[in-house]
């Protein structure tokens, strides 16, 4: 078994006060578009897994609607995830993988839905604020998943670069990346965040989270055959050295991003003033700073104790008001 290398989290994750309420919309929203019939999700492992825990660790400082709209777009991934793998991923197939992603993509462009992960997106559409950058987000979300069946398919492990790039898509990195501005109210122009360092903090922001679900999911899906797009996978065969040799060195690469994070962060000012930013955009900007800062500790304390990485069918979820273990020494949840 690989043994999940520590992290060193230099944030601190705060809770938000509405959590209770949160997970509680967020199950109803669940039940109410069919996602609790046993497959992928049964009640139980829905419960145990927490998915309406997350969004109000990772935006702590949201307000309540907000963080019920944020919910239900990151659960409905989280279900869309775990119906491909079992649907499809798994089974190797590829007509229906294909067929699945299809219906979807019809329904981001109007046509009724269907399944329960149709009917997520259709609702989901209905009753938020979606732009053509967002649709575009979206369809490379669709695409990432097809790539990763076609590789496994053909039993291929990506080249790790390659991968990387991939993983930024299936974790819909930029979408995040988006909902942290909006959250924190960072009206940035364009051309600030067309800007290559502003891009490397971008990917960097989503190469954290992407990274480490490939470490997470590894003996649950990856070790089992369900799919050969891993990074652990793709470390080991370009190095050619053992799977925790490899799951250590995508544990390093998940800290090197973090610290060009860090250095990113404290090469803002300087941007601010290279761009003429008034004194509006610059408070804009440190707040989407810290609001980074909070998802990235937020995200990693759920990861460490959601159920969704379990091999029990009814899998323990623990407490997100008691940090311990690995990578939880700079944690400090707080609700506000």
């Amino acid at each position: 078994m690989v043994e999940i290398p520590s992290f060193d989290m230099p944030y601190s994750a705060r809770l938000s006060p509405h959590v209770d309420r949160v997970r509680q919309h967020t199950r109803t929203w669940v039940r109410d578009m069919g996602m609790l019939g046993g497959a992928p999700w049964t009640e139980a492992f829905y419960d145990a897994a927490d998915y309406g825990g997350f969004a109000p660790l990772a935006y702590p400082t949201a307000s309540l609607d907000e963080l019920k709209d944020i919910s239900l777009w990151g659960t409905w991934g989280f279900y869309v995830d775990d119906a491909f793998l079992d649907g499809f991923l798994r089974p190797r197939n590829v007509a229906g993988g294909k067929a699945f992603v299809a219906r979807l993509k019809e329904v981001l462009a109007g046509s009724p839905p269907s399944n329960p992960a149709e009917k997520g997106l259709a609702d989901l559409l209905a009753q938020s604020t979606v732009d053509e950058e967002d649709r575009a987000d979206l369809t490379e979300y669709f695409d990432a998943l097809l790539w990763e069946l076609h590789n496994t398919a053909q039993g291929r492990v990506p080249d790790p670069i390659d991968l990387v790039e991939m993983r930024r898509r299936s974790a819909m990195a930029d979408i995040s990346a988006k909902q942290v501005r909006r959250i924190a109210r960072a009206e940035l122009p364009e051309e600030l965040l067309r800007n290559s360092t502003m891009r490397a903090l971008a990917d960097s922001f989503g190469d954290v989270p992407a990274l480490r679900q490939d470490l997470h999911n590894f003996e649950r899906v990856h070790a089992t055959g369900g799919s050969t797009v891993s990074a652990v996978h793709a470390v080991q065969q370009f190095f050619q050295c053992d799977t925790q040799k490899a799951a250590d060195v995508v544990g390093d690469l998940i800290a090197a991003r973090l610290r060009q994070i860090g250095t990113i962060f404290a090469e803002l000012p300087s941007l601010a003033t290279e761009y003429g930013l008034d004194a509006d955009a610059k408070a804009g900007l440190s707040r989407y700073a810290e609001a980074l800062k909070s998802w990235l500790a937020g995200e990693l304390l759920w990861t460490q104790r959601t159920g969704r990485y379990s091999f029990s069918p009814v899998p323990a979820r623990k407490s997100f008001h008691a940090p311990s273990g690995l990578g939880t020494a700079a944690v400090l949840v707080s609700p506000r």
